[in-house]
């Protein structure tokens, strides 16, 4: 394998290509934000490998069928293999990017803890205040409403595993990213989540307090 810095190095050239088709909410700052979280999880937890850890962050989001229907894991398989890197962490890398997503609805038994860390990351910047920011952009981005009052809260069933699209931003919000909290694998996964789950929380009772005084 070649030193573990060009190998980082030639990964990041080849992911900040791929994210060029992605929105901004899905791009490559996106992906610093979930290495230097999941670096940050690492080591505050003191366990995990540090290359599984930020190959598997750099290149989860490679293949994101939202943007482009492409077989991310046989490329990113690809790339590793022409890198030279070890056949386990090839392994475990790919299996990050196979089942990380929420819409996947799962994560497997045999996650190791490189793949929790990772998972942590990237649940982490969906939400808060970059996930509120990013929430808006890909709702803009793919079309959808900022919000349909039309449409309850409580009428939607969990979209997880369905590959449904929520009715609207907001609608998102409880469809998917207010159950994160509870979803964390790691104990700073879940103390870092507390507060950003707050924090959407009180955004989305000042949106209502908005919305319901711009109707009178």
């Amino acid at each position: 394998m070649k030193d573990e810095k060009s190998v980082i190095g030639e990964v990041i050239s080849f992911v900040k290509e791929a994210m060029l088709e992605h929105e901004s909410g899905h791009g490559w700052s996106h992906i610093e934000r979930v290495v230097r979280m999941a670096l940050h999880i690492r080591e505050s937890e003191g366990r995990g490998e540090r290359l599984t850890v930020e190959l598997g962050a750099l290149l989860h989001d490679v293949g994101d069928h939202k943007f482009r229907a492409h077989d991310g894991p046989a490329e990113i398989r690809r790339l590793l293999e022409r890198l030279g890197v070890d056949s386990k962490v090839t392994d475990e890398v790919v299996r990050i990017n196979e089942n990380i997503s929420f819409s996947k609805g799962r994560r497997p038994d045999s996650a190791g803890i490189e793949f929790r860390i990772v998972q942590d990351a990237d649940r982490l910047d969906a939400i808060g205040a970059i996930g509120i920011a990013r929430a808006f952009s890909y709702g803009g981005f793919s079309g959808n409403e900022i919000y349909d009052p039309r449409i309850s809260i409580a009428d939607p069933p969990l979209l997880a595993g369905t590959g449904s699209k929520s009715a609207s931003t907001i609608h998102h919000f409880y469809d998917k990213l207010l159950l994160l909290k509870d979803l964390m694998n790691t104990p700073t996964g879940r103390r870092l989540a507390e507060e950003r789950h707050d924090y959407m929380v009180r955004y989305l009772e000042r949106f209502f307090m908005e919305w319901n005084t711009g109707s009178m």
